[in-house]
């Protein structure tokens, strides 16, 4: 009897500190069982960017590697706030350095496109400086008139230039009209075997063109007058 009220006022006593752990360690479960979820799902969209997109993979590792901290950071502080630490701060100072770190990587990410744009250009040759281009479907037609590592110049009509980036040569159609004087490679050779074919098949007719209908220039065939 006297073992009943113990029981009692030692259950009273762990009543708040079970209500204070059950929601921690709910949070433990539930939170680590997402945030690996969430992990592997951007894993996959990563490697499926990767594939699609000219990406080095040194690049998506690094971008994984950084989205991987901040969900498990953001993990960390929630279950820090459920045990009672006060982290606004900490919340505060990290999103200024996730904005931060996104505006970054978007800058970098937008350096790197037109860079390597401009190297595909220079290697494919979608286009020619001095030829006439336009980009559809923005409808965005004129002389190009130089290139850099991030943009390409096109002079419009009316003479203004307009400054567009490498990386939308690939992302948009181009049309183009070559200079007569300036022919591709393909083009040259095309147009040779072409004269080269009109001729063969000129000295074949006249080859097998008959006799009776030749020209007679020796008279014999002339009719007595």
């Amino acid at each position: 009897m006297n073992n009943s009220p113990d029981f009692l006022t030692q259950l009273t006593h762990w009543l708040p500190a079970w209500q204070t752990l059950l929601p921690i360690l709910t949070l433990l479960i539930l939170g680590g069982g997402f945030a690996l979820f969430l992990q592997r799902l951007l894993g996959r969209h990563f490697n499926k960017m990767a594939s699609h997109a000219s990406i080095s993979p040194s690049t998506v590792f690094a971008l994984r590697r950084t989205l991987n901290l901040a969900i498990w950071l953001i993990f960390f502080l929630l279950l820090m706030r459920q045990a009672g630490i006060n982290v606004d701060g900490i919340w505060a100072l990290l999103a200024s350095t996730l904005a931060i770190i996104g505006v970054g990587l978007l800058a970098v990410w937008t350096m790197v496109s037109n860079i390597t744009a401009s190297l595909f250009i220079w290697i494919w040759r979608p286009y020619e400086l001095g030829e006439t281009i336009e980009i559809l479907p923005a409808n965005i037609k004129g002389r190009a008139v130089d290139r850099s590592l991030m943009f390409t110049t096109i002079r419009e009509a009316d003479g203004s230039l307009l400054m567009v980036p490498n990386n939308q040569f690939f992302q948009n159609t181009t049309r183009r009209w070559p200079n007569r004087t300036q022919l591709t490679d393909f083009e040259a050779w095309e147009a040779e075997q072409t004269r080269g074919a009109n001729g063969q098949h000129t000295a074949a007719v006249a080859v097998q063109q008959p006799r009776d209908l030749q020209p007679d220039t020796t008279g014999e065939g002339n009719p007595p007058v």
